[in-house]
């Protein structure tokens, strides 16, 4: 009884916060949700919209690529510059002014008379979303007590994914009834009622010693994945061999090169290689980003086969992806228990392993009731890999430097739908031969599945192999990388 008792006072005390906890954090969680919920639902927005912008602006499937991953590239490519800007002039006021540069570029794209148009709107929308993002999280970790922040990052993550599921079903019904631009209709409310409500709601915070900026280090990131994302998609009209796309490949690793080695040489650098040689990073971080490519490029071929081999319309399509978003709510719940219980390697591998199934069942599909398994074996694995994972990566860093660290978990993850797209779409257009439609698209979409699936094995096998079972949890994932700042 006595151990009993000297157990539990030891459990409620450590995790106890310096100062009580933030009486409104539960609004202060549902405006952050909702920021990252309007960022988020863009790409399911825009997926089942394809189809007409290819019909409406003769676009082929290399165009539409650029105008998904003109978003992901960007917001992948600016999350770490934003997340040490975040840190040292405050998330809150980084987050509103990423909202309201998201409602800009939501205008731009309601009125893109072109595909180019279109592909800029999206940059913009993409500088926008890096600003919302490491913010949401940095938020969440000051104003929750460690004890409460695993349910809180549930929600979070759950409506990251719910935006995902999402996006579908609303593009689709407006596409349904009116033109293909309206789908960036859905971002001017949540726009509106998130700078309304974080005015009043949201703390301010920043690091007490923030980092500098590294413009050298941003842009020689930023020139290795826009390099790397342009041979993906380039090579599904010039081969993967082709002199163009080996020479975009070769001038992302030049520059990925000599991103390392400037980063290890500056003053302050925008990357924590000794966050980077951490095992359990790699393992959570690498797997997130795997799990995003992996579902990113399956919805990209997905929303595409059911309206062009099935023949659906814009809202059936949408309406068909949404049992995805049930599944990734049941993942999500069963989640914390499954973690106590097995540690992170458990939940995070068995998520990634059930969504790598569900996403290879989509791959034998000939009809819908099969599509609806696979979906809800993706969703449900989604769900289970997600929090985990992402409080992995959290435990890692001292909340000062929480922003970060939360920038590049999500540079990763964006990072992984750019490159999901661009390798899962050229894979679909390299069997369809060109602009595919019909049976082309049908025949196709297998592989494309497959390859889908494929991505995210791997990131179930990073980390089987990487991050810490229920023994070893607290002291791997638990010890914070020292503050070298």
């Amino acid at each position: 009884m006595q151990e009993r008792y000297e157990q539990r006072t030891y459990d409620t005390a450590v995790p106890a916060p310096a100062e009580p906890a933030d009486p409104r954090r539960w609004w202060v969680l549902a405006v952050l949700s909702l920021a990252l919920f309007v960022i988020i639902v863009n790409n399911g927005l825009l997926n089942v919209a394809l189809p007409s912008v290819m019909r409406d602006l003769g676009a082929g499937i290399g165009t539409t690529q650029w105008i998904v991953d003109g978003y992901a590239l960007v917001f992948a490519a600016c999350l770490l510059t934003a997340g040490t800007l975040s840190d040292r002039y405050g998330r809150k006021r980084a987050t509103l002014l990423g909202v309201a540069l998201f409602g800009a570029g939501t205008l731009i794209a309601l009125t893109a008379a072109g595909a180019a148009q279109l592909v800029a709107a999206r940059a913009v929308m993409g500088v926008a979303a890096a600003l919302v993002m490491p913010g949401t999280l940095s938020i969440l970790v000051d104003v929750f007590p460690q004890r409460e922040r695993p349910r809180a990052i549930a929600v979070w993550g759950g409506t990251s994914a719910l935006g995902v599921a999402a996006g579908p079903v609303l593009g689709g019904a407006l596409v349904a009834h009116f033109w293909w631009g309206s789908v960036f209709l859905v971002n001017l409310v949540p726009v509106a009622a998130v700078l309304a409500a974080g005015l009043v709601l949201l703390p301010e915070s920043s690091a007490k010693d923030p980092r500098p900026a590294d413009p050298g280090g941003a842009l020689l990131g930023s020139a290795a994945m826009v390099g790397l994302v342009y041979g993906a998609i380039h090579a599904a009209g010039r081969g993967w061999t082709s002199a163009p796309v080996l020479g975009a490949f070769g001038a992302a690793l030049l520059a990925a090169a000599l991103f390392v080695a400037w980063e290890r040489k500056a003053p302050s650098p925008m990357v924590d290689f000794a966050l980077l040689r951490r095992p359990v990073f790699l393992g959570a971080s690498a797997g997130n980003m795997l799990l995003f490519s992996g579902l990113a490029g399956t919805l990209f071929v997905l929303t595409q086969y059911l309206q062009f081999a099935l023949g659906y319309g814009a809202l059936r399509a949408g309406l068909a992806i949404a049992p995805v978003a049930v599944a990734v709510g049941a993942g999500s719940a069963v989640s914390p228990a499954l973690t106590r219980r097995t540690g992170a390697r458990g939940a995070v591998t068995a998520g990634l392993a059930t969504a790598a199934a569900g996403i290879l069942t989509l791959s034998a599909a000939h009809g819908y009731p099969v599509i609806l398994a696979g979906l809800a074996l993706t969703g449900t694995g989604v769900g289970v890999a997600l929090t985990p994972a992402t409080d992995t990566v959290l435990g890692l860093v001292p909340p000062q430097r929480s922003g970060n660290a939360a920038a590049l978990n999500d540079t990763m993850q964006e990072l992984g739908n750019a490159v999901g797209v661009a390798i899962v779409g050229t894979v679909l257009a390299r069997r369809t031969g060109a602009p595919g439609a019909g049976a082309r698209i049908g025949a196709a979409a297998g592989t494309g599945f497959t390859a889908a699936a494929a991505i995210v094995a791997l990131g179930a096998l990073l980390a089987a192999a990487l991050l810490p079972g229920p023994e070893r949890g607290a002291d791997r994932a638990g010890k914070p990388v020292p503050d070298r700042m």
